[in-house]
């Protein structure tokens, strides 16, 4: 749940501060957001010329002020520009020539610039006596043949820092009125990208002589750009004499961009019988004699409905992500519903907060499974191989000695010495059955007085047990390994009972785990007298893979060994559900931010804008869904009604020795108990909580060997659990990867082969 919660406050930084941020960044020129030269007002006027020699030509006179922002004094600017969009249309070029440049003072008068022979590249020729500031030039380019609109005129200054200037530049655009069959087309594209962005006022002016005007009804004409689409215009025949105008006035509020219309463009049609009245004298193109009316009637009438197909387009994301939206929340109740009709989820009878004694003798490695089998932590293998030696100690099978007592308890100055000897063990148990006479009350002679044949050699059998109740006779029949003799006992009243065992201590031991066996018989195997120490331990472990892969698989196998065995869970694979609930879950939440922040970052930069929120809630939708489907996945753990009962109480007691409430409550625990809970707070992570609890409510732990031993509760032991388990792990990965490259081959040696000398 808090991770969730974690990524949803992720996801509203990125959307509310990120974006923003990344989208200014990109409105920036390259020069970047401290250095900048910005083009903020513009004073458009363009003036059509259809006379011999010069027809489909445009003189524009542009008065325009630039906001120059130089980062530092020590890096001025020294040249500005306004670039001019040369391009090739039905196979005539539009290019410039640029008639001059001057600046507008504020004191009213004017600083007249004038043309340099070259393009300044050297820091030199921007302060040189024969170039410097105060002139202009004009670069046609591209210097690449495979560029295009590269075409600008440079303005080089005397060095600003941070000033507002004005210029006025007059150039001539050719090729800008094109005529066809049926229609002229005069077609101005007066700013667009980078040029526009900060625009904060653009008056324009449009002027047609009035000999070169088409009569009403004979002509058509349209704006193009902003985020209105198009800009309204007026038009006028006496505003300058001898001309008709369209005229247009836009200030910031008007000059509002999205990527998909940085521009501000003109065109005017002439059709019908005045369809070539401003383009007398055009050249011709490429489709001069072709009809072109028709294509860009349809043209325009296709721009003009971009709007209305966006919003449309809008409008179906919209509803789109609704429907989507339910479907997967429909999924999600369907799928839950199929689940629990095809699995038998079973509830526990009761819910416990917490539980204070210890459910059963069960394996610290499995408990921690059993603890950890809901949630999203997981079970750490460092810390259970941990548990698995403590509860080896507390049970009387090993003990863990200093070799040097004036050192502390680090790897190499400790012993393991182990305490039980099975082979004695059990010889002595199965010698004491088989001398029991017929009289219950018969004392066993000692193992001494057997043949030394049969003390050697006895095998495993079950062991018999007097009753006080009246059985019948029976005999018990012991072979003698690798013998062909066999000894008959009659016992009367003696069921069957599992041989119990004892320590060299004497001390009567409790049954071992599976695992714990496993560890056990590690330890046991490495030994040399009884005895080992445990940085021998782990390096014998470390090269020892057979055996050492042998106890890794058997850990590894602790759901079937106990799980299944012992009726916790219905099968092995018992998360299997859970697992791909979880995986589902995780494909949601990504799947929820690339909509969140990609979706919406790219439809921004399209007329789709933000379609009213539809990938939003698309998002949130798909975040809310993996939040429940994550929230499920910890309910389809194929427990049995069994395992549901002991994984309520094994989870409080997890949840008592996690809480505070083991150090508040006044109840007193005895001492076999509190080992307990520090051998499965070790198993669970949390024994730090033990033994915060035990320094404070548990005055007499000098009277337990485990307890009042320092080492058990400090840091150092359960590091030497993951340090064991690193030794482990590796020989076990060697072991199988030599398995699985191992194999034989014929050939190269053997019996084939021959060739040498010989002779008699």
């Amino acid at each position: 749940m808090y991770k969730f919660i974690k990524y949803f406050l992720i996801v509203w930084i990125i959307l509310f501060f990120f974006i923003p941020i990344v989208l200014q960044l990109q409105s920036e020129e390259s020069t970047g957001p401290n250095d900048y030269a910005r083009i903020t007002d513009v004073n458009y006027k363009a003036e059509l010329v259809d006379e011999p020699g010069e027809g489909g030509k445009v003189v524009i006179t542009e008065t325009l002020t630039y906001d120059v922002h130089a980062a530092s004094k020590n890096n001025l600017f020294w040249e500005l520009w306004r670039d001019l969009p040369e391009d090739y249309v039905d196979g005539l070029k539009i290019d410039y020539q640029v008639n001059y440049v001057k600046q507008l003072n504020e004191d009213g008068t004017e600083t007249v610039y004038t043309e340099s022979p070259k393009l300044y590249w050297l820091d030199s020729d921007y302060t040189s006596e024969a170039y410097g500031p105060g002139k202009w030039y004009h670069s046609v380019g591209p210097y690449d043949e495979d560029l295009r609109r590269y075409e600008c005129v440079f303005f080089y200054v005397n060095g600003l820092y941070r000033d507002e200037v004005t210029f006025e530049i007059q150039y001539e655009m050719h090729n800008a009125a094109l005529r066809y069959d049926d229609v002229s087309e005069l077609y101005l594209s007066m700013y667009s990208e980078d040029t526009i962005k900060y625009l904060e006022s653009f008056k324009g002016e449009i002027l047609i002589p009035q000999k070169d005007m088409p009569r009403e009804g004979n002509y058509l004409a349209h704006t193009y750009g902003t985020n209105s689409h198009t800009f309204d215009y007026t038009e006028s025949d006496t505003k300058n004499p001898g001309y008709h105008t369209f005229s247009f006035h836009l200030d910031k509020e008007d000059l509002q961009f999205k990527n998909y219309n940085q521009y501000l463009e003109f065109s005017l049609l002439a059709f019908h019988e005045d369809r070539h009245i401003f383009t007398e004298y055009a050249p011709l193109n490429y489709y001069s004699y072709d009809d072109y009316l028709e294509e860009a009637l349809e043209a325009i009438e296709e721009y003009d409905q971009l709007p209305i197909e966006a919003k449309n387009n809008k409008k179906i994301l919209l509803f789109g992500s609704i429907i989507i939206s339910v479907l997967i929340f429909i999924f999600i109740i369907n799928r839950d519903k199929k689940i629990r009709k095809k699995q038998n989820l079973y509830q526990p009878s009761t819910n416990i907060k917490y539980f204070r004694d210890i459910p059963s003798d069960l394996d610290p490695y499995f408990a921690a499974t059993l603890v950890f089998c809901k949630h999203h932590h997981k079970v750490d293998v460092g810390d259970s191989y941990s548990a698995l030696l403590l509860n080896l100690v507390r049970k009387g099978y090993i003990e863990l000695q200093r070799i040097d007592e004036s050192k502390d308890w680090v790897t190499n100055n400790i012993l393991l010495k182990v305490l039980y000897d099975p082979s004695f063990n059990q010889s002595e148990t199965m010698v004491s059955a088989i001398i029991q006479s017929s009289d219950a009350s018969a004392t066993p002679t000692s193992l001494n007085s057997l043949s030394p044949d049969i003390k050697s050699n006895l095998g495993p059998t079950s062991i018999p047990q007097t009753s006080n109740q009246s059985t019948p006779s029976t005999q018990t029949t012991i072979p003698i390994a690798n013998q062909p003799t066999q000894v008959t006992v009659s016992t009367v009243n003696q069921p069957t009972q599992i041989i119990e065992r004892y320590n060299i201590n004497g001390k009567k031991l409790e049954k071992l785990s599976p695992n714990e066996e496993s560890y056990f018989n590690l330890i046991a195997k490495h030994t040399s007298g009884n005895s080992i120490s445990m940085k021998e331990f782990q390096k014998k472990v470390s090269s020892d893979y057979d055996n050492t892969d042998t106890f890794v698989t058997s850990i590894e196998n602790s759901i079937v060994n106990i799980g299944i065995s012992q009726g916790y869970f219905q099968k092995a694979d018992y998360c299997s559900i859970k697992k791909h609930t979880n995986s589902l879950a995780k494909t949601y939440i990504i799947l929820s931010l690339l909509i969140l922040i990609v979706g919406n970052f790219v439809i921004s930069c399209t007329r789709l804008d933000f379609a009213y929120g539809a990938l939003f809630i698309l998002g949130f939708v798909l975040m809310i869904s993996s939040l429940i489907l994550k929230r499920s996945a910890n309910k389809y753990i194929l427990l049995t009604q069994f395992g549901e009962e002991e994984y309520m109480k094994w989870r409080a007691l997890y949840n008592f020795l996690n809480s505070e409430t083991l150090m508040k409550e006044r109840t007193v625990i005895e001492l076999p108990l509190w080992e307990e809970y520090l051998v499965y707070a070790t198993a669970f992570g949390i024994s730090n909580k033990v033994i915060k609890a035990l320094e404070l409510r548990c005055p007499d732990v000098t009277n337990s060997s485990i307890l009042n031993n320092s080492y058990y509760r400090s840091k150092s032991f359960r590091t030497s659990g993951h340090s064991f388990r690193t030794s482990a792990y590796r020989a076990s990965s060697i072991s199988k990867s030599s398995r699985y490259s191992s194999s034989s081959y014929y050939g190269g040696g053997g019996r084939g082969g021959g060739g040498g000398g010989g002779g008699h």
